[in-house]
């Protein structure tokens, strides 16, 4: 026989695991939630597509959001608005896709001499890989959409020009 302490806890415990129980699916949408946001799971669910030109009007101007794009994955980077806001050093990739650039290190507005990225060698796409990565898995940026042009269409599929990257990236790089 139970006596009136455990029988306390008992029915205490009961109560807290009916309370919160019911709660569970909740709690799961706002971890979730959280970890998408941290950039911890990227969310695939986000459907928008944006053009060149709306990119182009996230570059922090009047303490906007800052965007910019990798491989035509657009990430929301406003928290690291002393890197890329207007006038510092990175600012160059606000609003725009700097695929190329990040490997070429080539900043100007014309962008790196060598655009189409299949000219690059396998290892030296791969680090452009690498740079996408780093977005999609940093704990303060965000994936917030496709780029429409050369890496996805209109409706957010890839493009065979994307496609041919990546079977590029994914060649073996032979040492010499």
């Amino acid at each position: 026989m139970m006596n009136k302490k455990e029988a306390q806890q008992q029915i205490i415990t009961h109560s807290f695991t009916m309370h919160y129980a019911s709660s569970l699916p909740t709690v799961i949408l706002i971890v979730m939630s959280f970890l998408i946001r941290v950039g911890a799971i990227k969310d695939e669910s986000v459907d928008r597509i944006f053009s060149a030109e709306e990119l182009s009007g996230y570059i922090g101007k009047d303490e906007g959001l800052i965007y910019l794009s990798v491989l035509g994955e657009v990430y929301d980077v406003t928290t690291g608005k002393d890197f890329y806001g207007e006038g510092t050093g990175y600012s160059f990739f606000a609003g725009r896709d700097g695929t190329a650039s990040f490997f070429s290190g080539e900043f100007t507005d014309d962008g790196p001499l060598v655009k189409n990225i299949l000219e690059y060698a396998p290892k030296e796409i791969k680090s452009m890989e690498q740079w996408r990565s780093f977005y999609e898995t940093h704990e303060s940026y965000f994936f917030v959409g496709k780029l429409e042009g050369e890496f996805y269409d209109s409706k957010g599929e890839p493009t065979k020009y994307l496609q041919d990257v990546q079977a590029k990236m994914n060649e073996e790089v032979k040492e010499l």
